[in-house]
C-alpha cells in the first residue's frame, strides 16, 4: 500500500484554494478590524478555519470508507481503533464550531471555559487515554483524566493565544512533526497513521497558507487555531493504541516538541503579566515575535528568526535519537537550547510600542 494518491492531494489542494479564494474575495464572511495592538493595519478576513476544517474532515472521512490498495493513505481497520478517530474527529469539529461561535459573538470567557472542559473531558473519558509523566509515573485514572484536561484546554488556548502572525503556527507545526516522527516514528512517520492525518490536514490548508502568507489577506481565527490546537494535542495520546506499533504509551514531556517556542513566550508572558497585575488574557504586544516584528525585520524576519529556531531544535532532536542519547537527556539538551536561545533573543530585541 502506497504511503499517497497524487491526485486525489493534487484535487484537495485545489479545492482547498478555490474555497478560500472566495471567501478571501467575497463580500461576506467575519472580519478582524485592527486596533492598537494589531499587528495588521487593515480589515482583513478572518475565521478561515470555517473552510480548512470542513475539508479536513470530509477528506478524512472519504479517504476512511473508501480505501483500496492502490490510492489509499494508511488507516486502521479495526473498529475499536475506528472509533478513535471518530471521537478525535468530533472533538476538532465541536473545537471548529466554538472558536466559529465566538469569532461571532465574542463569547464570556468562563462559558468558553466549561465548554472547552467539557469537551476536552468526554473525549478523554471516551477514548480510555493512557498516559505517562516523565517516563515512569502513572497516575490513577481519575487523577490522570483531571490532570490531562486542565492541561490541553491550557495548551490549546495557547495556541490560540499565539496565532497572532501571519503563518507563525503553521510554520511551528509543520516543522514539530518532525520531531514528533523521531518522538514516535511508528505512529508519524511516513506510511503510518500520524503522517496520513498530518499530510491531508496541510493539504487541505493550502488555500489558507497561501493567503496567510505576510502579508496576510486572510486569518484563521478561533475557529481555526482551537481546532488545531485541539487536534495536534489530542493526536499523540493515540501513540502506542494502534495495531502494528511498537511506541511506548505518549508521555507528557512529548509535548514540548510541538512548539517549545510556544510553551516557552506563552508561559513567560502569562507570569510576567500576573507580577504585573495586568489582564492575563486581555489582548497585548508584548510577546517576543510581535516585538520582533516591531522592529526592521517586521512580519518576515520575525517568520524566520522563528522558523530557524524551531528548525534547530528538530535537528538537534533528530541528531540526538540518531546517536541513541536518552529520552530524558534529549529533552534536558533541548529545553536548555529553547530558554537560552529565547532569552538571548528576549535580552536583545529592543522594547517599544507595548500594549
Amino acid at each position: 500500500m502506497v504511503s499517497f494518491f497524487p491526485p486525489i492531494l493534487a484535487i484537495l489542494a485545489v479545492i482547498s484554494l478555490i474555497l478560500h479564494s472566495i471567501y478571501v474575495h467575497s463580500r461576506f464572511g467575519v472580519k478582524d478590524v485592527p486596533n492598537e495592538r494589531s499587528l495588521h493595519d487593515a480589515v482583513t478576513k478572518k475565521s478561515a478555519g470555517m473552510f480548512f476544517i470542513p475539508v479536513f474532515l470530509v477528506s478524512v472521512f472519504y479517504l476512511l470508507f473508501s480505501q483500496t490498495e492502490a490510492n489509499s493513505l494508511v488507516f486502521p481497520k479495526e473498529q475499536n481503533q475506528r472509533i478513535g478517530i471518530y471521537l478525535l474527529l468530533a472533538g476538532v469539529l465541536v473545537f471548529c464550531i466554538l472558536g466559529f461561535v465566538d469569532d461571532l459573538y465574542h463569547l464570556s470567557p468562563k462559558l468558553r471555559l466549561f465548554l472547552e472542559l467539557s469537551v476536552v473531558a468526554v473525549f478523554l473519558v471516551w477514548t480510555n487515554t493512557e498516559i505517562t509523566f516523565f517516563g515512569v509515573i502513572s497516575l490513577p485514572k481519575f487523577v490522570q483524566i483531571f490532570a490531562l484536561t486542565i492541561f490541553l484546554v491550557f495548551a490549546v488556548n495557547l495556541v490560540n493565544f499565539m496565532d497572532g502572525m501571519d503563518w507563525y503556527l503553521v510554520t511551528t507545526l509543520f516543522l514539530s512533526y518532525f520531531s514528533l516522527a523521531s518522538v514516535a516514528p511508528q505512529f508519524y512517520a511516513i506510511g503510518h497513521f500520524g503522517y496520513s492525518l498530518y499530510l491531508i490536514l496541510m493539504i487541505s490548508m493550502f488555500g489558507f497558507i497561501y493567503y496567510n502568507f505576510p502579508k496576510a489577506k486572510l486569518f484563521m481565527g478561533d475557529s481555526g487555531s482551537l481546532s488545531l490546537g485541539f487536534f495536534v494535542l489530542a493526536l499523540p495520546l493515540f501513540v502506542g493504541k494502534w495495531e502494528n506499533s511498537n511506541s511506548n504509551v505518549w508521555d507528557v514531556t512529548n509535548y514540548f516538541y510541538l512548539f517549545p517556542y510556544f510553551w516557552l513566550d506563552g508561559i513567560f508572558i502569562l507570569i510576567k503579566r500576573f507580577f504585573q497585575k495586568k489582564h492575563l488574557f486581555s489582548a497585548h504586544r508584548e510577546h517576543l515575535y510581535q516585538r520582533i516584528t516591531e522592529t526592521k525585520f517586521g512580519k518576515i524576519g520575525s517568520l524566520v528568526i522563528f522558523s530557524f529556531l524551531n528548525l534547530t531544535v528538530v535537528c538537534i532532536h533528530f541528531v540526538l535519537k540518531s546517536n541513541g542519547i536518552s529520552n530524558l537527556l534529549i529533552l534536558t539538551i533541548i529545553f536548555l537550547y529553547s530558554v537560552i536561545s529565547y532569552g538571548l533573543l528576549w535580552t536583545i530585541v529592543p522594547r517599544k510600542n507595548l500594549a
